[in-house]
């Protein structure tokens, strides 16, 4: 019988990872309430455990089951004993029994995930530049309110589920707390013009930098006000960053593009988990393509259609495909 508690999966996070938890201990009790723990033992002891984390992802006007995968770890004398195979393995099949289209995770190694058949699927583009050089913006005719989660969630929700978001995450209102109530505390601003929200920022302070966690315009007012609220700073700090999605175009709106510093940062990896849930949203790829699933032999299928030759993928490439030709994107920080 498992006997484990949060706090043995507490001290295993922090052994096997030699670090404090992002948003501190709290944060990670967070997360358990949601979260499934795989685990395995020896000689009665944790030795080795990973979590599933049930999310929603956007993809094509619709919503998905996505398994978010964390604190894959072991102990120094339990690595190498096949324990985490056993463990990806068995939630991979659980998740496909209950008909989870996608998995995403942030690998310590890309190398390493490949065998259970995830690929390289998404970046992040970093932008840092003087915040006298940060765009101007310009405060047009509405407002931007400063506030607080609490005070404001249904209209950062309600922002957030009409922007563009092939990929990233539905939040409830567990995962809006979780990642900014626990995971961090930053700030929250809203646009509103006419009795209508249409944009927010959500963002930090570190030293002398402004860091931009998030944000979403729905309207080029929106995102000229945001901007202005953003250079309004520039007085009290001397840098601003911005870990922003890949579709971000933020070098086209600055004034001295060369002057800034801007990365192409790999992120997450993906894989299909259920195939078949999966095309019934996406429908079949416009390639006749065999699919060859390791782990999953349910998945070893010929979809699609085309004049083409049937090509052969494993399932970790046909993912990072459709996902890339897409246009998917990740808001959120794991």
């Amino acid at each position: 019988m498992n006997t484990d508690t949060t706090q043995d999966y507490l001290h295993l996070a922090k052994y096997a990872f030699h670090k404090e938890i992002t948003g501190g201990d709290q944060a990670f009790y967070k997360l358990l309430e949601f979260a499934k723990v795989y685990s395995h033992h020896e000689n009665d002891a944790l030795s080795s455990m990973l979590i599933e984390l049930p999310f929603n992802v956007f993809w094509k006007q619709e919503i998905i089951k996505m398994a978010g995968v964390g604190y894959v770890a072991s102990y120094p004398e339990a690595r190498g004993n096949g324990a985490i195979r056993k463990l990806m393995t068995q939630m991979l099949k659980d998740e496909y029994q209950k008909g989870t289209a996608l998995s995403y995770l942030a690998p310590f190694s890309y190398h390493f995930y490949e065998k259970f058949g995830y690929a390289y699927a998404f970046d992040r583009k970093y932008y840092q530049l003087k915040a006298t050089l940060f765009p101007q913006g310009n405060k047009g005719s509405g407002t931007v309110r400063r506030t607080s989660l609490d005070d404001s969630f249904e209209a950062l929700e309600q922002i957030h589920h009409r922007a563009f978001n092939q990929g990233s995450i539905a939040r409830d209102r567990e995962k809006w707390e979780y990642y900014f109530a626990y995971k961090s505390h930053p700030y929250f601003a809203i646009y509103e013009e006419k009795g209508k929200k249409t944009g927010y920022l959500i963002y930090e302070f570190e030293g002398q930098t402004f860091v931009i966690k998030e944000l979403i315009a729905l309207t080029t007012a929106a995102k000229e006000a945001l901007y202005h609220f953003i250079s309004s700073h520039a007085g009290a700090f001397e840098t601003i960053s911005w870990l922003a999605p890949i579709n971000e175009k933020l070098e086209q709106e600055v004034k001295e593009p060369a002057a800034m510093t801007i990365e192409i940062k790999p992120y997450m990896m993906a894989r299909i988990v259920n195939l078949s849930e999966f095309l019934k949203v996406n429908g079949q790829p416009d390639f006749s393509v065999e699919i060859r699933d390791d782990l999953i032999p349910e998945n070893n299928q010929v979809i699609g259609a085309g004049d083409a030759p049937t090509q052969k993928m494993t399932i970790g490439a046909f993912t990072a495909e459709m996902l890339r030709k897409n246009g998917s994107i990740l808001r959120e920080y794991f």
